[in-house]
């Protein structure tokens, strides 16, 4: 089993640390502020010239930029302890394995887990399995 990954950034992070506005690294990339809004927040994947732009405006290689990251990790962390609890009882795991699975390596992941625990899981949390976790 492969958790299922999304692209993240730390575009916010670098361009504060400039002290730019979105407005300002918007205009020296040749984008509109909303698109550097929608960077940011995680809801837009940059093209190869907008990211190499990004790269040479921040003096930072790419991979320091954008990573990826498990689906699973902000679903999880964007839960109350009240709701993993609930999570925990619906799939019928302790709680603390739960919060861990947000930090496992894909390696781990296959050892600790089950196809059909996992399935489970993502239908506690409101996704189709292929959502979450590749085979």
């Amino acid at each position: 089993m492969k958790f299922k990954k999304k692209i993240k950034s730390k575009v916010k992070d670098f361009r504060e640390k400039l002290g730019l506005t979105q407005q300002q690294l918007a205009d020296k990339i040749g984008v509109s502020r909303q698109t550097i809004y929608y960077l940011e927040k995680g809801d837009y994947n940059p093209s190869l010239t907008i990211s190499f732009k990004l790269s040479e405006i921040f003096d930072e290689q790419l991979d320091m930029i954008f990573y990826q990251e498990p689906i699973i990790k902000d679903l999880l962390g964007n839960k109350t302890l009240d709701e993993l609890e609930s999570i925990s009882e619906t799939i019928g795991i302790k709680k603390i394995k739960l919060i861990e699975l947000k930090n496992l390596n894909e390696t781990q992941l296959a050892l600790d887990y089950k196809k059909n625990e996992l399935e489970k899981f993502s239908q506690a949390l409101c996704y189709k399995f292929e959502d979450l976790f590749e085979e």
